[in-house]
């Protein structure tokens, strides 16, 4: 004990435990420094993750609302085509023989129809009220069986309860 009572001792341990102060301190700084950086980094990757995972969200949500808006506008398209269908078959079978002003409203009416649902699915029917490849009498069964079997047909699709999905590309 009487060694420690030297004031040189005294000043040795007095550094001794200073610079072991100032080195736990600076080991102190450093693990802080260390751990500010992996707070960071995992709060850098926290926010990467949520930034995907909203990312990924709005893509479904845009997907979804894609595959609805497309199925609404095949349901709506169909709708319209049936109504077509529809019409011509009824205009068809109220063919005027001779109010001449009568068979042109009535041809203008057939012509309409044709023309909103087009060649590709009334092929017979375009070919006697547009192209004028073929007369009206004579085509009149199979151009009243063709609007029939589409109007069955688009019917079909319109009313599938088995499914909600777009059935053709549009």
């Amino acid at each position: 004990m009487g060694m420690l009572a030297d004031p040189a001792i005294e000043n040795v341990v007095q550094i001794f435990l200073a610079i072991v102060t100032v080195v736990g301190l600076w080991v102190a700084l450093a693990n802080g420094k260390k751990d500010r950086q992996t707070a960071m980094a995992l709060a850098y990757a926290d926010r990467q993750s949520a930034d995907e995972r909203a990312e990924s969200d709005r893509r479904d949500a845009t997907r979804a609302m894609e595959d609805d808006r497309l199925f609404l506008r095949e349901q709506a398209q169909l709708q319209m085509q049936l109504n077509h269908a529809l019409n011509i078959v009824q205009t068809a079978d109220n063919y005027p023989t001779r109010d001449f002003s009568a068979m042109k409203h009535w041809s203008l009416s057939m012509r309409a129809s044709i023309i909103v649902l087009g060649e590709e699915l009334l092929p017979v029917a375009w070919t006697v009220f547009i192209s004028k490849e073929a007369k009206w009498d004579d085509m009149k069964d199979e151009v009243l069986h063709e609007a029939q079997e589409l109007a069955v047909r688009v019917a079909r699709e319109l009313n599938c309860p088995s499914c909600f999905h777009v059935h053709r590309t549009l």
